[in-house]
C-alpha cells in the first residue's frame, strides 16, 4: 500500500490532481477542495468534495475497497455523461495517503443510503501483515452529509451562489426529493503543511487540468461543464479563495502555432508570429520516414512570447496584473509548459513549468539566437486514447511510457514548433533583436573579473541624466531604450562568441583524443606484433592454441585498423592549426569525407554517387573535410524525412570551369529548402531542423570564402529535385 500511495506519488499537487480526476469520472459538475486550519504537518485537513453520482454500498465494497479492478477496463466511458474516464488502474485513489494520514470517505448514491468509509494508512506500515489483516472501518446509514439541506448541498450552494450549476447526470437530476449525491474525501492529519506559496502553486497546476478554450479551427470536442473551487480557510489565506481559472496572460501570446497532424504526419498548420502579422497556413508532412509505429493523430496549439523589455512593455498595457517587466515575466514564467490533454484532461506532469518533456531549453543552449526556452511557451496538445493506444501512463501516474510512439509525438511536435520558430526568426533578424537568455561574457582581466563589453553601457549616462535631469521623463526613457538597444546588440556577440568558443573547446578535445587515442593504440599495436611472433613460436607444439590465438590476433588486428581510420576521419575536426596546402586528389578526400557519415547513411538506406573530373587541387583537406561534412550531412538529415518508398539519392560532382575555378556540387533527392528560408539559411544560428544548431551552412561557406575566395550557392534546379549547393573555389586551385 506504501508502493501504491505515498511512494509512487512524487509530491501533494498530483496526489490531489488524481482526486480531482475520480471525481471527474464520477460525472461531477463541481469539485471543491477545502483546506481546514491549522494548515501544519500533523494537523490540519483537506477535504475534496464533489457532486459526481456517488457511490452504493456495493460498488464501495466490491470496486472501491479492492485494488487495480479492472472496472474502468471494462466501462471506458462515464455511465451519467459518457465522460472518457481517466482512471484505469484502478489505484489512484491511494494518493490520499500521500497527503495525509488518516482518510474518511462518505458517498451517496441518488436515491440510496450514505456509506462511509475510514482508513487509517498507518495500519498498512506492518510488514508482515497481510491485507485482509489491516482494519478498515465502513458503514451504511440514512443520509446525512448528502440529506437534503445537508452539508453537501450547504456547501455546494454557497460556493455556486449566482451561478447555474450543472447537474451530474441527466436523467432524473431535478426530481422532487431525490435529494443530494456525490463524494466527499475528508484528509486529516496533513503529511506536510500548506503555505500561500504552495496553495498558489497548486491553483496554478488545477489551472491547466482542463484546457482553456481551443481555437475554433481545431475542432477539439467540446470540453465538459467541469468546475474546481479552492476554499482556504479564514485569515491570511483567505484571499486565495475562489474558482480555479486560466490566466488571461494566455490569451496574448506574442506567436502562435495552431494545427492538426493526421496519424501519417500530414499537418495543417496556422501560423502567426508577432502583433500585426497576418495568419499564414502551411501543408506538410511531419512523418520520420521510418516505417516505425505512429503516435496517431493530434491537435496543438503553442503560444509563445519574447521576454525583451520592450515585449513585456507592450503586454503590460493589457491589464494582466503586473505593475512591473520583472512581474509581467515572473507571470509568464508561471504559465509556461506544454501541457498534453487526453479526452479533454491534462496528464502530469505535462504542462508544469519545472517539466520540459520537448526539451526547449537543450535545444536553445545549442542554438540561442532562434530556439524558444521552455519558460517562454505555453503549449496544448490534445490526443486521446482511442486514438493514441502506443501513448500510454506510466504506473506512477506521471509521464507516459518510453516508447517509440511517444518519441515519434515529440518529434512531430518539435518540427511543428521549428516552423513558428522559423518565421519569427526572420521577423527579429532585421531588428537585430535576441532573446533575453544570459550569455557568458568574456573576461579581459581575470584578476579584476571585468567584462570587454562593459564599456558598451550607457548606464553612466543614465546617471547623470537621473541626476540633472529628474523630471525629463521623455530623456530618460529615450536613454533608456537606447541602452536596451546596445545590450541586445552585445548580447548577440556574446552569443556568437561563446558559440564559436564552444566549438574551439571542441577542436581542442579532439586533439587530446587523437594524442592520447594514437598513444595507445602505438601499445596495441606493438603487442599485436608480440602475440603474432608467439603465434609463430607455438605452431610447431600447440597447433591447436596456435590457430585459436591467431583468430585472436586477426580480430584484434582488424578493430586496431578500425580505430585507426576513425582517428583518421577525425583529424580535420581538431583543433591544431591548418597545415600547409597540399595536392590532393579532390574526389578521393570527398569520399573520406563522406565515408566518416557511413553509419547513417546505411541506416537510412541512402544511396550516394559521384561524377565529374577526379580535379587535383592544392588545398588543405581539412577545409575539404569540413565543406563536405556538412553539406552531405543535412542531405542525409533531409533524405531521412522522406517516406520508407521514396529514392534517396545524393550526388557528389566535382569539375574545374572554364575560368580556373572548381566547383564542388552536392545534390540529393530530399524535399528541398522552402522558398520562404532561401535568404536566411546562410545565417548563424539558423536552421531548419528541429534540434539544429544552425552552423554547419555558416561555417561551410566561411571556409569557402575566406580560404578559396569563393562562395557556397544554393542552385535550382539541381541535378537531383531537392536541395543542390555549389562551393566555387577560386584561389589555390592550379
Amino acid at each position: 500500500m506504501s508502493t501504491l500511495g505515498v511512494e509512487l506519488i512524487s509530491n501533494e499537487r498530483v496526489a490531489l490532481t488524481e482526486l480531482v480526476k475520480n471525481a471527474y469520472d464520477a460525472d461531477a459538475s463541481l469539485v471543491v477542495i477545502r483546506f481546514v486550519d491549522p494548515l501544519e504537518a500533523g494537523s490540519g485537513a483537506i477535504e475534496v468534495w464533489d457532486d459526481g453520482h456517488g457511490m452504493s454500498p456495493e460498488t464501495v465494497r466490491g470496486t472501491w475497497l479492492e485494488i487495480a479492478t479492472p472496472h474502468r477496463h471494462r466501462a471506458p466511458r462515464s455511465e451519467g455523461l459518457g465522460r472518457r474516464v481517466l482512471g484505469a488502474k484502478g489505484i489512484g485513489r491511494f494518493s490520499a495517503a500521500r497527503l495525509a494520514y488518516l482518510m474518511s470517505l462518505t458517498s451517496r448514491r441518488r436515491d440510496e443510503r450514505e456509506v462511509s468509509v475510514r482508513v487509517d494508512w498507518g495500519e498498512f506500515t506492518d510488514d508482515d501483515a497481510y491485507l485482509d489483516q489491516v482494519p478498515v472501518g465502513w458503514s451504511v446509514a440514512e443520509p446525512d452529509v448528502f440529506a437534503p439541506g445537508g452539508v453537501a448541498q450547504q456547501l455546494f450552494d454557497r460556493v455556486t451562489q449566482g451561478f447555474q450549476r450543472p447537474t451530474a447526470a441527466s436523467d432524473g437530476a431535478g426530481e422532487e426529493g431525490a435529494g443530494p449525491q456525490g463524494t466527499v474525501v475528508r484528509l486529516q492529519g496533513l503529511r506536510q503543511g500548506w503555505t500561500e506559496e504552495s496553495i498558489t502553486v497548486l491553483k496554478r497546476s488545477l489551472s491547466r487540468l482542463l484546457p482553456p478554450p481551443p481555437p475554433t479551427e481545431l475542432s477539439v470536442p467540446d470540453q465538459p461543464e467541469f468546475a474546481i473551487y479552492v476554499a482556504t480557510p479564514q485569515g491570511p489565506l483567505q484571499h486565495l479563495s475562489g474558482f480555479v481559472a486560466a490566466s488571461e496572460a494566455l490569451a496574448h501570446p506574442h506567436h502562435r502555432l495552431v494545427g492538426s497532424v493526421d496519424a501519417d504526419g500530414e499537418a495543417r498548420l496556422t501560423i502567426e508570429v508577432g502583433k500585426h502579422s497576418h495568419e499564414e497556413t502551411i501543408r506538410e508532412n511531419l512523418a520520420s520516414g521510418s516505417a516505425g509505429p505512429t503516435c496517431g493523430p493530434f491537435r496543438l496549439d503553442i503560444r509563445a512570447w519574447d521576454l525583451d523589455a520592450d515585449s513585456m512593455r507592450e503586454l503590460m498595457k493589457i491589464d494582466l496584473g503586473a505593475s512591473n517587466v520583472p512581474e509581467m515575466r515572473k507571470h509568464i514564467r508561471g504559465n509556461s509548459g506544454v501541457a498534453l490533454y487526453r479526452d479533454g484532461f491534462r496528464v502530469q506532469p505535462f504542462g508544469e513549468p519545472e517539466f520540459d518533456w520537448l526539451n526547449f531549453d537543450l535545444r536553445r543552449v545549442n542554438n540561442p539566437t532562434m530556439r524558444f526556452s521552455n519558460n517562454q511557451v505555453a503549449g496544448f496538445v490534445y490526443i486521446s486514447a482511442d486514438e493514441n493506444p502506443g501513448l500510454q501512463d506510466r504506473s506512477h501516474r506521471e509521464g507516459l511510457i518510453d516508447s517509440p510512439e511517444y518519441e515519434e509525438l515529440k518529434r512531430r511536435i518539435l518540427q511543428a514548433v521549428s516552423r513558428l520558430e522559423s518565421r519569427r526568426y526572420r521577423l527579429r533578424r532585421p531588428l537585430g533583436t535576441v532573446s533575453q537568455a544570459a550569455t557568458p561574457g568574456l573576461v579581459s582581466d581575470p584578476n579584476r573579473g571585468t567584462s570587454v563589453f562593459d564599456a558598451f553601457s550607457l548606464d553612466p549616462l543614465q546617471r547623470v541624466v537621473s541626476r540633472r535631469y529628474p523630471d525629463d521623463v521623455e530623456l530618460s526613457r529615450a536613454v533608456e531604450r537606447a541602452n536596451e538597444t546596445i545590450q541586445s546588440g552585445v548580447k548577440r556577440v556574446q552569443e556568437i562568441i561563446s558559440q564559436f568558443s564552444r566549438l574551439a573547446t571542441l577542436g581542442t578535445l579532439v586533439d587530446a583524443v587523437l594524442h592520447d587515442g594514437r598513444s595507445a593504440l602505438a601499445k596495441i599495436a606493438f603487442d599485436l606484433w608480440k602475440l603474432n611472433k608467439l603465434v609463430k613460436g607455438l605452431q610447431d607444439k600447440d597447433p591447436d592454441l596456435s590457430r585459436e590465438l591467431m583468430k585472436l590476433h586477426t580480430g584484434f588486428a582488424t578493430q586496431e585498423a578500425a580505430i585507426d581510420r576513425l582517428f583518421t576521419r577525425l583529424e580535420p575536426m581538431s583543433g591544431r592549426r591548418r597545415g600547409r596546402p597540399q595536392e590532393i586528389s579532390l574526389q578521393k578526400t570527398i569520399k573520406q569525407a563522406v565515408s566518416v557519415h557511413q553509419a547513417d547513411i546505411d541506416r537510412h538506406g541512402v544511396s550516394v554517387t559521384y561524377g565529374g573530373e577526379d580535379v587535383t587541387v592544392t588545398a588543405e583537406p581539412g577545409d575539404i573535410n569540413t565543406l563536405i561534412l556538412n553539406l552531405v550531412g543535412n542531405s542525409i538529415y533531409w533524405l531521412s524525412t522522406l517516406p520508407p518508398s521514396a529514392e534517396r539519392i545524393i550526388h557528389v560532382e566535382t569539375e574545374r570551369t572554364g575560368a580556373g575555378d572548381v566547383d564542388i556540387i552536392v545534390s540529393d533527392s530530399g524535399p528541398g529548402v522552402r522558398e520562404e528560408i532561401k535568404d536566411v539559411i546562410y545565417d548563424a544560428y539558423f536552421s531548419d531542423k528541429p534540434d539544429g544548431i544552425g552552423l554547419g551552412l555558416s561555417i561551410a561557406g566561411s571556409v569557402v570564402k575566406d580560404f578559396y575566395d569563393g562562395e557556397l550557392s544554393l542552385l535550382a534546379p539541381g541535378p537531383l529535385p531537392g536541395a543542390c549547393f555549389r562551393a566555387r573555389l577560386r584561389r589555390r586551385v592550379g
